[in-house]
């Protein structure tokens, strides 16, 4: 176990581009030619401020590479990032996770999602307070993350294409026998 946090605490790592030992104790760890003594000479203020130089550059350095990491994770993220705002008095439908009832009042035939209730409050663009019944017993702010638009089931989503099968026929009172081309019975 030692070597592997030996190991672990020497390796330079891509985010900060340098190694976890190097960055808390301003220096590259020590190997066995380290062991031999050096004479120690005074040097007084100079070396005390070149060392604080040192480490004040390092530190800078530390921060703009995680800067720069950060900012690459984030562009990554930020591709498949949807960004949904509601407004106060919008109908959503409230995704509600299990962790959110009281312990033993949930059971998987329960319902995952609940339809429609009416945002009261904008918190922020990232959560929302719902007009939830009292009886479910349960906080009434969620995350952006589990409201979903609601849409009324009287206005159909897509009014272009008719879903009815009565009339999905080329002519009115067309059945399938009459539509499909007559086929030769196989003998």
């Amino acid at each position: 176990m030692v070597r592997a946090e030996f190991a672990y605490n020497n390796v330079v790592h891509s985010a900060t581009g340098r190694s976890p030992f190097s960055i808390v104790c301003q220096k590259v760890s020590g190997h066995a030619i380290d062991l031999v003594k050096l004479p120690r000479t005074y040097r007084g203020n100079a070396a005390v401020e070149s060392m604080a130089k040192e480490v004040q550059s390092m530190q800078q350095q530390v921060h703009q590479k995680l800067e720069i990491t950060n900012a690459k994770y984030k562009k990554a993220v930020d591709k498949h990032r949807k960004e949904q705002l509601f407004s106060e008095g919008d109908m959503v439908m409230v995704f509600i996770r299990k962790e959110r009832f009281p312990v033993g009042s949930y059971n998987k035939l329960k319902p995952k999602m609940y339809v429609p209730y009416k945002v009261l409050k904008k918190i922020n663009d990232n959560a929302y307070v719902m007009d939830l019944l009292e009886s479910m017993g349960i906080s009434c702010a969620f995350n952006v993350v589990d409201i979903y638009p609601y849409y009324d089931s009287k206005e159909p989503l897509y009014p272009q294409f008719n879903t009815s099968s009565r009339t999905s026929f080329p002519q009115v009172g067309e059945t399938d026998e009459e539509s499909s081309p007559k086929r030769r019975p196989i003998f």
